[in-house]
């Protein structure tokens, strides 16, 4: 029954792409004090969607190609994966770019990982 509700992406990432999500829950970790998930850099990006600078998207067009040997997993519920899929059309639009679910978790983390420098306390 749950997979009535859920949706579940299964994707194929590189070394690098998969590290720029690994740095994305660990910036949300240590802002939160709370360990966090991929679905919570999701959520993040959902709730504030990320507007690419022009450094971001150059540095996003620098990790192409994205796919690679890491299988991910990503489980949302119907709802926030209409959420997903309006925040991937908004991002094909603004980085003249054809987008899948892959590009688009990749760009929510690459924002989010990009805040590490404001969380670093010392």
């Amino acid at each position: 029954m749950s997979s009535d509700s859920e949706v579940v992406h299964e994707l194929l990432l590189g070394e690098q792409p998969f590290a720029i999500i690994a740095e994305a829950i660990r910036v949300l970790t240590v802002e939160r004090l709370k360990f966090q998930r991929l679905r919570d850099v999701i959520l993040e990006a959902i709730k504030d969607p990320p507007k690419p600078t022009d450094e971001q998207v150059t540095l996003f067009k620098n990790q192409f190609p994205l796919d690679g040997h890491v299988r991910i997993y990503l489980r949302l519920s119907r709802s926030l994966n209409s959420k997903l899929e309006a925040l991937k059309m908004d991002l094909c639009q603004k980085l003249d770019e054809n987008c899948g679910v892959r590009e688009t978790v990749i760009f929510c983390a690459l924002s989010i990982a990009q805040r590490k420098d404001s969380t670093c306390h010392g």
